[in-house]
């Protein structure tokens, strides 16, 4: 009997033993969601302690864990770690923004593969006008040629004198003397029209002049250098000396002296504070007196052909290039830049 017995509650122990070991289980996860988990020393190192403070309960091994107090509309408790051998950081004055402009420097440097020059070359500050013309004189010697005659070319050569009572405006006289040259068009037109064309050479024109620049302006080429350039409007009022050129080699020449009037554009470059170069283009207008196509030897002498010349209005349009010089050489300027 008691042998059947024992028997049964070794039976009954085995088979109720998994159940309570699982229960047992249960019991502890349930207890550790209601309350705080347990952090554990953080890697940083042996002396590293976290201490965290719970509010029911006493601290764990190794951390405490400190409430920290909110508003009361957030009910709500925030674990704060202390780092007990961590120094607290402090900022120097006055160096936040000189590491952050060395930062900038040096980042700049590597964009531009260190050099550090580099950048400051692009930026280019533009400079003021580099010529004050107010109460200066202006010396130009220019040469030139005729552009719109294709049976006789001229060249010129010759100069002008200006006077600015502003920086824009002034007022000068100028000349020049001309140089012919019949082109081989003059000749092969005669052969093929069995006629020799109606010629007249210039010998000199002098005018009077009013010079406006109308524009000023400065431009960079290719980012080094800044080129300061002007454009000027001319006109004026003077004579032009011309000579008939006879078709008959027996017959007198005689000499033209025509009212003109002057117009033209210019171009300059600002070299310095005493030297410009100048480029223009001037239409020289004129009434000129040329041969007659009748002329025979009855009026070979120069007054006669004269008294039977054919009037003709002309456009005598010359390119011309040349320097400037003013004086005195220098300035001073009176504004701040």
């Amino acid at each position: 009997m008691k042998l059947w017995f024992t028997t049964f509650l070794t039976i009954v122990a085995l088979a109720t033993a998994p159940t309570f070991v699982a229960a047992q289980g249960k019991g502890k996860k349930a207890a550790k969601k209601t309350g705080k988990d347990v952090k554990k020393p953080d890697s940083k190192g042996a002396d590293d302690i976290k201490i965290e403070e719970d509010e029911d309960g006493p601290p764990t091994t190794g951390t405490t864990k400190k409430p920290v107090t909110k508003p009361a509309a957030d009910d709500v408790d925030v674990d704060v770690d202390v780092d007990v051998d961590s120094k607290p950081k402090t900022k120097t004055p006055g160096k936040t923004g000189t590491a952050a402009t060395k930062n900038l420097k040096t980042t700049t440097t590597a964009a531009l593969g260190g050099d550090e020059r580099g950048y400051w070359s692009d930026i280019k500050v533009v400079p003021r006008k580099l010529i004050l013309k107010q109460k200066r004189v202006e010396l130009i010697p220019y040469m030139g040629i005729t552009m719109n005659d294709n049976l006789i070319r001229h060249f010129l050569l010759g100069g002008e004198f200006s006077y600015y009572l502003s920086d824009a405006l002034s007022f000068g006289v100028g000349g020049h003397a001309y140089v012919k040259q019949q082109t081989d068009r003059a000749y092969l037109t005669g052969l093929q029209q069995r006629a020799l064309p109606t010629l007249n050479q210039y010998l000199y024109s002098a005018t009077v002049n009013a010079n406006y620049e109308a524009a000023y302006g400065k431009m960079a080429i290719h980012n080094k250098k800044i080129l300061q350039w002007g454009i000027f409007l001319t006109g004026g009022l003077g004579v032009t000396g011309t000579e008939v050129i006879p078709r008959n080699a027996g017959h007198e020449p005689w000499s033209n002296t025509n009212i003109t009037i002057l117009v033209g554009v210019g171009f300059r470059i600002f070299i310095s504070k005493w030297l410009t170069l100048n480029a223009s283009v001037r239409n020289y207008m004129m009434q000129d007196k040329f041969e007659n196509s009748n002329r025979d030897n009855t009026q070979a002498s120069a007054e006669d052909g004269e008294s039977n010349a054919a009037a003709r209005f002309i456009n005598n349009i010359v390119f011309q290039i040349g320097i400037s010089v003013f004086f005195p050489t220098d300035f001073t300027y009176t504004t701040f830049k």
